[in-house]
C-alpha cells in the first residue's frame, strides 16, 4: 500500500516545498516528511468511516509537512536574530575608544563578552540549543557564584546603563528596541550598552 501510494505523497511534497519550505530545508526532507505522514495513515486509517483513504491522507501529510516546516521556520528566525544580536554588540564593544595596542584591545574584547555571556545566563544556552556538559559540582558552584555576584553589581550602574543591560541581556530586547523604550537612537543605545560592560569590567575585576 505504501509503494502505491508513494507517488501520491511525493506530489503532494513537491507542491509544499515549492510553496513554503524555509531555506534550510531540502526537497527530499520534504519527501520524507510526506512518507513518514503516509505511513501514520496508513496505519490509522479506518475504511469503515466512509473517508477516502487519499482524502484522509492528504490532509496527514500537508498537516505533518506544516508542522514541521513552522518549527523550522520559528528556529530560523530565533538563529537569525540571534545572530543580530551578537553583530550589535559586536558593533558596540569595538566603538569608541580603543587600548593602545592590538592584545589589550583583544583582551578587553573578549572580557566583555564573557560578561554578556555571564549575564545572560542560561538564555545563551537556550538560544544554542547548547548540551548540557554537566560540571563537576564545584564547578557549578563556583560558576554560578560569581554570576550572582556579577549580575549583582547591575543594580550599582547608573540609571541609563542599568536599564540597558537588564533589558538586553536578562530579557532579551535588541538595541533598535530598547532605543523606542528611551527614545534615543539605536547608536546611542549603543554607546550607553559599551559604557556600561566598561564600567561592569571594572567593578568585576576587582571581585574576591
Amino acid at each position: 500500500m505504501f509503494e502505491h501510494y508513494r507517488p501520491f505523497a511525493a506530489r503532494l511534497a513537491t507542491s509544499q516545498f515549492a510553496r513554503r519550505a524555509p531555506g534550510n530545508y531540502e526537497r527530499g526532507d520534504v519527501e520524507q516528511l510526506a512518507y513518514e505522514a503516509l505511513i501514520q495513515a496508513i496505519s490509522r486509517f479506518d475504511a469503515t468511516r466512509g473517508v477516502p483513504f487519499e482524502a484522509f491522507a492528504r490532509l496527514r501529510i500537508k498537516g505533518h509537512i506544516a508542522n514541521h516546516l513552522a518549527q523550522a521556520s520559528e528556529g530560523a528566525a530565533q538563529r537569525q536574530f540571534r545572530q543580530r544580536v551578537e553583530r550589535e554588540r559586536l558593533k558596540s564593544l569595538q566603538a569608541g575608544n580603543e587600548p593602545p595596542d592590538a592584545l589589550a584591545a583583544l583582551s578587553a574584547l573578549s572580557a566583555a563578552i564573557a560578561l554578556g555571556l555571564m549575564l545572560e545566563g542560561d538564555r545563551t544556552r537556550e538560544l544554542h540549543a547548547i548540551p548540557d556538559p554537566a560540571p563537576t559540582p564545584y564547578e557549578s558552584l563556583a560558576w554560578r557564584d560569581l554570576q550572582g555576584r556579577v549580575r549583582a553589581l547591575i543594580d550599582k550602574l547608573p540609571e541609563r546603563e542599568e536599564f540597558v543591560i537588564r533589558q538586553h541581556y536578562r530579557n532579551g530586547v535588541s538595541f533598535q528596541q530598547i532605543a523606542v523604550l528611551m527614545g534615543l537612537t539605536k547608536g546611542r543605545v549603543s554607546q550607553i550598552h559599551k559604557a556600561a560592560l566598561d564600567r561592569l569590567r571594572g567593578m568585576a575585576a576587582k571581585l574576591r
